[in-house]
């Protein structure tokens, strides 16, 4: 309740955003979008424009409805939902969020939004454009994050020599790589400061679910035209290389005269690089 208070004297800003009730919703969520476009901040539902709080009743529908606003954010967000009783009966919702960093620029219902002072505006599409082009080029992206949980005992060591062999045969890796585990990991820069990065467990980890859902090939073939019943379905999790192997041998039974060139002539780049390949996998 303290806290509440504070944020109602610091009054609407750059940050701070007050809505009457989750009536507006929809307007609360452009201004969240705003803040992570930003350095973050909260949207209070129950508090008047002038940061009087008179809450609003909080059913379950009304966490619902503010779970699945979630879901129009692109790319995906996490809110920080708390709930702070101002009167008899009556709450008042803070939604949280923290500035994206280089994952912004984000969107809400397919539009990016900016927050300038006390007011949320559309971001100008050139802003957009930049800010979307910048983070293409960010080096901070999901694979060069470090895995929540992960050590060096969740990397199959097999997997990993197989593939530098693989690589030394088809002349796309020259220099030694030692025996050593982590040290193979680290000249491929799927290890950094000790840590294993994501792309280190895409490419050569042992479990994959439910953390690691893309790691899952889904293939099949339709029985006649209408696409309504398949035959030969199947489900793979593997490490890339295993599920690109899997799709190719796959590709080619069905159709060995369109697919004759194997994915092999031309594989086995960096390792890390070859996350890049996974959108086609799954």
């Amino acid at each position: 309740m303290k806290q509440l208070s504070a944020l109602l004297r610091q009054g609407e800003g750059p940050a701070l955003e007050f809505k009457r009730s989750t009536g507006e919703l929809k307007e609360g969520m452009q201004t969240l979008c705003a803040f992570l476009n930003g350095t973050g901040g909260m949207a209070l539902f129950g508090v008047r424009p002038g940061g009087k709080a008179e809450g609003q009743i909080v059913t379950d529908q009304t966490l619902r409805d503010i779970a699945q606003s979630a879901d129009r954010f692109e790319p995906p967000v996490h809110f920080s939902i708390r709930r702070v009783k101002s009167h008899a009966g009556h709450e008042v919702v803070i939604v949280a969020v923290k500035g994206g960093g280089d994952t912004c620029p984000f969107t809400y219902e397919g539009r990016a939004y900016e927050r300038v002072g006390s007011t949320t505006r559309r971001m100008p599409q050139a802003k957009y454009e930049r800010r979307l082009l910048e983070r293409d080029h960010s080096k901070r992206r999901w694979e060069n994050e470090p895995g929540e949980g992960v050590s060096i005992k969740d990397i199959d060591r097999a997997e990993v020599f197989r593939i530098v062999e693989a690589a030394r045969a088809k002349g796309h890796l020259m220099e030694p790589v030692g025996s050593r585990l982590p040290g193979v990991l680290d000249r491929q820069d799927v290890r950094k400061d000790d840590r294993i990065l994501q792309a280190a467990v895409v490419l050569f980890g042992k479990e994959f679910m439910p953390d690691y859902p893309q790691c899952e090939l889904r293939r099949a073939r339709f029985r006649g035209l209408d696409k309504t019943e398949f035959v030969d379905q199947k489900n793979v999790r593997g490490p890339a290389f295993k599920l690109l192997k899997e799709a190719e041998v796959f590709c080619q039974r069905l159709s060995p005269i369109l697919f004759f060139q194997s994915v092999d002539d031309s594989f086995y780049p960096r390792i890390a690089d070859a996350f890049y390949l996974l959108p086609v996998i799954k």
